[in-house]
C-alpha cells in the first residue's frame, strides 16, 4: 500500500464495491497506536475545517438552528467526542459478542470511513453550488455508505460471518449513543432547537 493521494482515493473507490479486501489491506497496515490516534485526530481537525468552510459558504441563523449547529467549533468537538466513542465501542461491543477484533482496526476503521464521508461532504458542498437536487442525493448516499463501510469493517475486524446482524447492532449503537449525547447535551445547558409555526 503506498501512501500516495491518487492510490488513496483508488482505495476508496474500491471500498464501495470490495469493502471486505480495502479492510484486510488497511488491517495488516500494523501502524502504531500513536499514529492512528493522530490519524484519528487529523480527520476531526479535517472535518471540522470543512465545517468552517460550509459556514462561510452558506450562513446559518443561531436562532433558527440553535447554537450547537452554528458553531463549527463546537460541533466539531462533539463529532470527535462521536468517533473516538464509536472507536472504543466497534472493539469492545465486538468483543463481548466474541469478536477477535483489535482497537487498532476498530480506529482503521473509524478513520477510513471518516475519510470517505469527508470526500463526499466536500462533494456535496460543491454540488449545492450547482446541482441542489444531485446534492441532497449525494448527502443521503453518503449516509448509506457510511453504514455500509461501518458494518463490512466491523465484520471483517472481529471475524463475524453475518453482516446484517453486525448492522442492526450497529443501528441499536446509534440509536442508544444519540439518545445518550442528547442528554449529555441538555445536561451541559445546550436547548434544543425552537419549533416555530410556520406563519
Amino acid at each position: 500500500m503506498r501512501f500516495e493521494p491518487g492510490y488513496l482515493f483508488g482505495m476508496a473507490l474500491q471500498t464501495v464495491p470490495e469493502p471486505r479486501k480495502v479492510a484486510r489491506d488497511l488491517f495488516n497496515l500494523d501502524l502504531t497506536r500513536e499514529t492512528l490516534w493522530t490519524g484519528l485526530v487529523l480527520v476531526v481537525v479535517l472535518n471540522a475545517a470543512l465545517g468552517v468552510i460550509a459556514s462561510m459558504m452558506f450562513p446559518v441563523d443561531r436562532q433558527q438552528v440553535g447554537g450547537l449547529l452554528a458553531s463549527p467549533g463546537l460541533l466539531g468537538m462533539v463529532e470527535a467526542a462521536f468517533m473516538f466513542g464509536l472507536a472504543w465501542a466497534i472493539f469492545l461491543i465486538g468483543r463481548m459478542f466474541g469478536g477477535q477484533g483489535s482497537l487498532s482496526d476498530a480506529i482503521i476503521t473509524v478513520i477510513w470511513m471518516e475519510m470517505i464521508f469527508l470526500l463526499l461532504q466536500a462533494l456535496t458542498l460543491l454540488l449545492t453550488l450547482f446541482a441542489p437536487g444531485l446534492a441532497v442525493l449525494t448527502m443521503f448516499g453518503s449516509v448509506v455508505l457510511f453504514f455500509w463501510v461501518l458494518s463490512q469493517f466491523t465484520t471483517e475486524s472481529h471475524g463475524f460471518t453475518s453482516t446484517g446482524l453486525v448492522f442492526a447492532s450497529i443501528l441499536g449503537f446509534m440509536i442508544v449513543a444519540v439518545f445518550a449525547l442528547s442528554f449529555i447535551l441538555v445536561l451541559m445547558g445546550v436547548e434544543p432547537m425552537p419549533m416555530t409555526p410556520p406563519n
